[in-house]
């Protein structure tokens, strides 16, 4: 029975395989085993198509995932992010039209549940990794420092801006559920701590956390260590 499943060099491969498939039916059963080869294969088929329609290599979303504005999004080789993954180009909303870009790097890793949306520009660098939940957004529903959208009209009505824009220099780690808003710029290296929020600038080669996020640490290339910040 071994010949048939695999030759003799890699026996051991193909032992250690079978040993956590009978573990995983024993621990879970034959139904849930085929409920999860089919999402596997249709998440993979999935991933070949959109990656086919990006014009890009080694495109793998998760399940619930969803691409849209695909036009207008240019994606580099091997992108990897987890289930219920939302990136979107925004081309419409109501009676608004936007043109967008979103330009991502090669190498993007990203965990579940991560929403990036554009109306005007996302670009996000070569070698990022994203925690869960984070978000990356370059507009809002409405105006609150210029033009002032009424509190009595419903936040689905208004408008949304398109003129600010979002940049994420490469190698950039942003930890779970950290938002990146309209007008902001990650420089290159930087690492931002679970649930932080940024606004505004963030210099290269910097840790940040907090409400705003704000930079902690430096790394020190004469040292070649993160030092705290003055």
């Amino acid at each position: 029975m071994w010949g048939i499943l695999c030759c003799d060099s890699k026996n051991i491969t193909c032992r250690h395989r079978l040993k956590r498939i009978v573990e995983f039916v024993r621990v879970n059963g034959w139904y849930v085993l085929g409920e999860d080869l089919l999402l596997r294969a249709t998440t993979l088929l999935r991933g070949q198509i959109l990656g086919h329609k990006l014009r890009t290599t080694g495109f793998r979303i998760g399940p619930g995932s969803n691409v849209r504005g695909i036009e207008f999004i240019k994606v580099g080789k091997d992108f990897h992010a987890g289930s219920r993954l939302w990136l979107q180009a925004v081309t419409r909303y109501g009676e608004q039209v936007f043109a967008p870009r979103i330009l991502i790097g090669d190498g993007l890793r990203m965990s579940d549940s991560v929403h990036i949306a554009a109306t005007n520009y996302v670009e996000i660098g070569d070698g990022c990794l994203f925690g869960s939940k984070v978000l990356i957004i370059d507009h809002n529903h409405g105006q609150y420092s210029r033009g002032h959208s009424s509190p009595y009209e419903a936040p689905t009505k208004r408008s949304l801006d398109s003129d600010r824009s979002v940049v994420i220099g490469r190698n950039v780690w942003l930890g779970d559920s950290v938002v990146v808003g309209p007008g902001s710029i990650i420089g290159e290296g930087c690492v931002v701590g679970a649930n932080s929020v940024v606004k505004g600038i963030l210099p290269p080669f910097t840790i940040s956390s907090g409400i705003p996020a704000t930079v902690v640490k430096k790394f020190d290339f004469e040292r070649r260590e993160w030092v705290t910040s003055e």
